[in-house]
């Protein structure tokens, strides 16, 4: 079977939603990862990639124009050569410019030359909501655009806000995507991860205790599912489910299929051999308080096939 395909996640916002930041809290714990991060700071002077270069040498950076326009080709040749590195990459992960379209970047992912060896995991849109003048005219719609891209939209600086407008931003922004509301761009390990099971280096969370704001949770089993059951469980899972990922096994397919779901979209990929002895395994991340754990485990049963 071929190599295993590799989870690219597209990280977006606006100038100074705290995109950099995201980044660092990454590469600072992800030591004995194979990680490569593609950065792309609008301008002729690349800050952004200066800031992270001293904590990972897996740093590639596109200067002198916007990763969506001018620059799509030295893209597209770096995500290649990423691709074919040997030994392989665990994950990739692109900052946008904060004036990029983040969706350019994903219709990218689906060239021929990628297709096979990398595969979108999540789009995070980073949202400043304390910026105390709201963006106007065609700033105000690329943010709106980029908010759209998000699989998951992160609600950062929320620590600057009373509750009401807090409220209001979430309100305003929350209509299409999962938010989460972060201090300091900080969010759980797993929404970082993608299908890797190998967990990041501890670092101190700066006062964020995120047990108070999510909850996680194993499936493990040998159980075969029903592929339309199971299709239309995932198309009907509740707001509350941030993030679903894991080895499944279909009726009348061959081999395992990794399956992921994150902010309302789900995809399935064929998991290696290596990867399916691993045996059939789902993680679920959840909003903390909403008692989804009963009622997604009993939605995820009725799509076993009767023995």
């Amino acid at each position: 079977m071929s190599a295993a395909s590799i989870p690219v996640t597209v990280v977006a916002g606006f100038l100074g939603a705290g995109k950099t930041t995201l980044l660092r809290n990454l590469l600072e714990r992800c030591e004995g990862r194979r990680l490569a991060v593609i950065v792309n700071d609008f301008g002729e002077l690349n800050i952004d990639a200066g800031m992270i270069a001293e904590q990972t040498e897996a740093v590639y950076s596109l200067e002198n124009g916007c990763i969506c326009c001018s620059v799509q080709d030295d893209l597209l040749a770096q995500l290649e050569r990423l691709a074919n590195m040997n030994p392989p990459l665990e994950q990739v992960v692109i900052e946008c410019s904060g004036v990029s379209d983040p969706q350019r970047i994903v219709q990218t992912l689906g060239y021929p030359k990628l297709r096979k060896r990398l595969h979108l995991d999540a789009v995070l849109t980073v949202v400043d909501a304390a910026r105390r003048e709201p963006l106007e005219g065609e700033y105000a719609r690329l943010e709106r655009m980029q908010a759209a891209a998000a699989d998951l939209l992160l609600l950062n600086k929320c620590d600057l806000l009373d509750a009401e407008t807090l409220a209001a931003q979430r309100e305003r922004f929350g209509r299409g995507a999962r938010v989460l509301e972060t201090i300091q761009a900080q969010i759980p390990d797993e929404l970082l991860l993608g299908e890797s099971s190998r967990k990041l280096r501890p670092h101190g969370q700066e006062g964020v205790d995120h047990g108070d704001l999510f909850e996680s949770w194993n499936w493990q089993g040998d159980m075969t599912f029903d592929g339309a059951r199971l299709k239309h469980w995932l198309e009907t899972l509740p707001r509350g489910l941030l993030r679903l990922k894991g080895l499944v096994r279909l009726a009348g397919q061959d081999g395992a299929l990794w399956l992921q779901y994150v902010g309302g979209r789900y995809q399935f990929r064929p998991a290696t051999d290596a990867e399916a002895a691993q045996g059939a395994r789902l993680v679920f991340i959840a909003e903390k308080g909403g008692q989804l754990r009963a009622e997604l485990e009993a939605g995820l049963q009725s799509c076993f096939c009767s023995s």
